[in-house]
């Protein structure tokens, strides 16, 4: 049998299972979903039902968290506020009886649809590692067939005017050295002098601040990157939180009256390398990126990219006119 009591404002379940005693909040439920989840747990004491382990969506994250905490300290902050919404609509329910048509409503109807395919990854990661410990027999998550939204828009980027600004501000060193060497905020934020070797700074994955491949790469600084680290910390380059090197960019870009966001930095370092007619190969080694394709998005900006073949259609248009064009009749001469 399982007891339902209310303490508070929450609802508990107690119930015994092979020999140990388990407790479990249900949150801040109605009677009515109390009493189910009751009848849903003694069907499943009672073998009616396949049997689960009594853990909750919102456990199964905070044990997740926990580990993400140790594992990506950078990006822990992003990630929690990520799974909010999730947590406030699935927090309690059962981690093994939640149902994957619902997780694929819910992140349908939602406004923020980037912000909620991203917490719907989050979790299946939760419930991944959930089943790999033994927390859980039954991953319902892998079943979610999540979508991502259809956003595509041609990455923008500050021109030399734009960014003769950004570097005249008190903080424009930091702004400088991320253009010329396309660090995004997290390795920023971590990165120290000593990782200045031999003309270039070394972008290391480790546990104090993983890369987003899982893979180090080298930066040769050039003179602009050299000439910035002249306004930067000793030891630290950026003494500061990865989310405050956002707010102190966005201060900076309002003051200016400029457009985008830090991470347009990091697509002026991309952008302007293939309108120098660096290869594609090179700016994804540089700019760390995961797969070519990611790189792919800047092709546009290769010298010349596709004059030619939209020329070709100049060529076929004319060579059609040409060849369909009726020759004009000689006018007839009345003796």
């Amino acid at each position: 049998m399982a007891k339902l009591y209310k303490r508070g404002p929450c609802y508990y379940l107690d119930w015994s299972e092979g020999g140990e005693r388990f407790r479990r909040s249900l949150g801040k439920v109605d009677r009515a979903a109390a009493k189910a989840i009751q009848a849903e747990k003694e069907a499943e004491l009672s073998g009616l039902i396949t049997p689960t382990r009594g853990a909750t969506v919102a456990q199964i994250i905070a044990s997740y968290m926990a580990w993400y905490e140790s594992a990506r300290p950078t990006t822990f902050n992003r990630a929690t506020s990520t799974f909010k919404p999730f947590l406030l609509k699935f927090g309690n329910h059962a981690a093994e009886g939640i149902q994957p048509g619902q997780v694929e409503t819910w992140e349908l109807g939602q406004k923020a649809r980037g912000s909620a395919n991203k917490a719907v990854r989050l979790a299946k990661a939760a419930f991944n590692r959930a089943m790999r410990t033994g927390v859980i027999r039954i991953n319902p998550m892998a079943r979610v067939q999540s979508t991502e939204p259809p956003i595509s828009r041609a990455p923008d980027y500050y021109r030399p005017k734009q960014l003769d600004e950004l570097y005249g501000c008190e903080r424009g060193p930091l702004w400088r050295f991320m253009v010329n060497t396309g660090l995004r905020r997290a390795e920023m934020a971590k990165a120290r002098r000593a990782d200045i070797r031999d003309g270039q700074i070394i972008v290391e994955s480790t546990a104090e601040g993983r890369t987003k491949s899982g893979k180090w790469r080298a930066i040769p600084l050039n003179s602009e990157a050299r000439a910035a680290l002249n306004g930067l910390g000793d030891d630290r380059l950026a003494l500061c939180h990865p989310d405050t090197l956002g707010d102190w960019f966005a201060q900076d870009r309002d003051a200016l009256g400029l457009p985008g966001s830090l991470h347009w930095t990091r697509h002026t370092f991309c952008t302007a390398l293939v309108q120098q007619g660096v290869s594609l190969y090179d700016v994804q080694r540089l700019a760390g990126h995961s797969s070519i394709k990611v790189t792919e998005q800047y092709a546009r900006h290769a010298p010349g990219h596709g004059v030619e073949a939209v020329g070709k259609l100049a060529e076929w248009h004319s060579e059609w006119h040409s060849k369909t064009r009726k020759p004009k009749r000689p006018r007839s001469s009345v003796g």
